[in-house]
This record gives structure tokens, sequence and C-alpha cells, in this order.
């Protein structure tokens, strides 16, 4: 019988399994995590009451909550840059193709289907946004038929799943372009918002001195035939927080200035009854290719 010593637990870890038989890429992964959380331990001294509390924690993340319906195990990834740096690590051709960036935990499957130029949603507080633009391959070629999954918070910085004073499916919807590539829609000016702070996560970031405020975004998935899908934001260029977003995902390529519309002929044309606002943002997708 081998005893286990400061010296040999890590390897005694890693070597207690078939050694990359079953699964090399699982392996690979456990490996590396079990030597890096070995490292740190060490590093830190780490104590048993601060193994508990980090235990607690992670327990607590998990659990649903009435903001993060899901646990916060999506926001922590994303608050300790791991979201981004994942996203980086893969992001390619991104002089030629809009760049991604992370999904983040808000994100509903199946949004409503909505028709071109139609309201994303329901807002009567809400600065008025036109936004519109194409999506082209990266020879400028417009496709059609590309499916928008678009999402975004309220003028009160609020998203649908934490607000029950909005209907399910508000400010979500799903467009797709039509055969000139174009798309439009009708929304309103999203606002900059804090994270929820209610959680385990939120404890830890005033813990950290860290402030916890998103600037203004629009969420977007795009999937056609033939093209890697695309997870990106934009951004609105006048938020505070451009250059200090608490989930480190600004994209300085898709950073948006909005347009105001004031003259009384551009509100009646556009049969409006308060000012508006308008934005153009066009895709470029990547094609598939196999690897040879």
């Amino acid at each position: 019988m081998n005893t286990i010593t400061l010296d040999n637990i890590t390897q005694a870890v890693i070597n207690h399994g078939d050694g990359a038989k079953t699964h090399p890429r699982l392996y690979e992964i456990y490996k590396s995590l079990v030597t890096h959380l070995h490292t740190f331990v060490q590093e830190v001294n780490l104590t048993e009451q601060e193994l508990q509390m980090g235990r607690d924690f992670f327990t607590r993340v998990a659990r649903s909550s009435g903001d993060m319906p899901d646990g916060e195990i999506a926001m922590l990834t994303d608050l300790l840059g791991i979201s981004e740096l994942v996203d980086l690590l893969h992001r390619t051709n991104h002089d030629t193709v809009t760049e991604s960036t992370l999904e983040g935990p808000m994100y509903v499957p199946d949004a409503p289907e909505r028709q071109m130029g139609d309201r994303l949603g329901i807002d009567q507080d809400g600065d008025i946004l036109f936004m519109s633009g194409g999506v082209f391959d990266i020879k400028g070629i417009p496709i059609a038929n590309v499916l928008i999954d678009v999402w975004q918070t309220n003028s009160k910085g609020l998203y649908d799943i934490q607000d029950p004073n909005q209907p399910k499916g508000n400010f979500r919807g799903r467009f797709r372009t039509n055969t000139e590539g174009y798309y439009t829609f009708e929304t309103v000016v999203p606002i900059g918002y804090d994270i929820p702070t209610n959680g385990p996560c939120g404890e830890v970031l005033r813990l950290l001195g860290r402030h916890t405020h998103r600037p203004a975004h629009i969420h977007f998935k795009l999937s056609a035939t033939g093209f890697n899908p695309l997870t990106t934001q934009t951004y609105l260029n006048d938020d505070p927080y451009i250059s200090s977003d608490t989930v480190f995902a600004v994209v300085p390529s898709t950073i948006i200035t909005l347009q105001k519309h004031y003259a009384p002929n551009e509100i009646l044309v556009s049969n409006q009854s308060k000012l508006f606002y308008t934005v153009k943002f066009d895709f470029v997708l990547s094609p598939i290719t196999e690897d040879v």
C-alpha cells in the first residue's frame, strides 16, 4: 500500500483510472483540472473552513431563484471571464466575419416566431428603436432565410423571465431574412443593467469590490444552412460601462450608434407619435468547411 502524501496525492488522483483508454479527451481535461486545482489549494493554503464555504457556495449557485430560474452556474462562468475566454479561444476569421461573444444566462429557446418588421416586445415607456440590416457571406452575397433569434431587456433593464409584469416571450423573437438577406424589427432602446445580485454570485462581487453593471446590448443568434452559427451581441456606444462590462464580453466591432429622429416630418412619415431611433447593422457569416 502506497501512503498518500503531499508529494504524491495529485498523481494518485490522476492515475486512479484507465489512463485515457475509455475517453481520451475527458482524461486530458480531468488531468489538467486536477493538477491546477491541487496547485491552487496548496498555493493559497486552503483551510477546511474555506473549503466548506466553497462547497456551500457551489451548492447555492446551482439552486434556482426568482431572477435565475436555472441557477447561477452560467452567470458564474460569465463573471469569471471563462465564457468569453472559451469564445476567444475558438473565434476565427474575426477580420472577415461578425465576431461572436457569449450567449449569457438569459437565453430562452423557441422564442416566438415573428414577421419582418414586427415588434419584439411591448413597453409603453421605452424609446422606440427600429433595427435593420442584412446578413451576408464573406464574399458580400446576401443570405436568404437566415433564422435570427433576438432577445433583450425592456426599457427598465429587465428580461421577461425576471419580471412578472411582462408577458412570456416579451422582447424575444425569431425572424427570417428575406431573399435579399434583409431583416428589420421594431423594439425599444435597451438600457444597461445590474446583473442579479441577490444570490451567491452577487455576494462575492460585493466582497471583491466589483461592480455589477452590463452595458446596454441586444442579443443575437443566427443560423443558416451551410454556415457556422453565430452568437453575438450589439452594444450601445454611449453606455458608461462600455469599457467595463462585468462579464468582459464587449466586442468593439459590434458597438452600434443609434440615430435619433426628431424632425416632425420624419415622425409623420414613420407614423410615430414620439421621438424614435434607428440603427443599421449587418452580419457576416462564415461558411462551414470540412477539415481535409
